[in-house]
């Protein structure tokens, strides 16, 4: 009696488990079609990016260490040490892309620089936005708004020092790829801003 009652208990465990995977699964699979992961579309140094009626081309890459930051911008302090002094220089990687701007057609819209981001490898960043402004003084907001016909061109800084990424990672950080991504959704639009 006690043998049926445990293949019983087995029996209706194992379908409840299988019940529970087929929800899990259709869930899932209903995700996926409702919100489908977006193609990826890259362009490089060479391109020229259509983002509404804007078009946006790579002018200038510089990369360095941090020595490359306090030549751009002398008096912007990344961060500091637990004694008070400069974070290290060679602890620390800095990329300056420069961007031209143009739009090509009069409307409403303008481009919005708060949705940018970095990758390089499985590391995420946003730009530090007070050293943005530091080397786009002219700049007076996050969001460029243009007449056809009118352009403009600025500095977008990225920052990264060793802690942000694994010891591997960080040997090796001059050699891999990074991205600028302008847009997620419904289309994912980076710029390999690394030749």
């Amino acid at each position: 009696m006690k043998q049926r009652k445990s293949k019983q208990v087995r029996l209706f465990s194992g379908m409840l488990i299988g019940i529970v995977m087929i929800a899990v699964l259709a869930r899932i699979v209903y995700l996926n079609h409702c919100y489908p992961s977006p193609k990826v579309i890259t362009y490089t140094d060479n391109d020229t990016i259509k983002l509404g009626n804007y078009e946006i081309k790579q002018t200038g890459w510089e990369w360095g260490d941090g020595s490359l930051l306090k030549e751009k911008c002398p008096d912007y302090a990344y961060d500091q040490t637990d004694d008070g002094s400069e974070y290290p220089f060679d602890s620390v990687r800095v990329g300056f892309i420069t961007l031209s701007v143009t739009k090509v057609k009069d409307d409403t819209t303008s481009l919005d620089l708060t949705s940018l981001a970095f990758e390089m490898g499985t590391n995420g960043d946003q730009y530090d936005m007070e050293l943005f402004f530091a080397l786009n003084p002219t700049l007076e907001a996050l969001e460029i708004k243009l007449n056809a016909g009118e352009d403009v061109s600025f500095v977008i800084p990225y920052i990264m020092d060793e802690q942000q990424v694994s010891k591997k990672d960080w040997n090796r950080v001059d050699k891999m790829k990074l991205y600028m991504v302008l847009q997620y959704y419904p289309q994912k639009i980076r710029l390999c801003c690394t030749g």
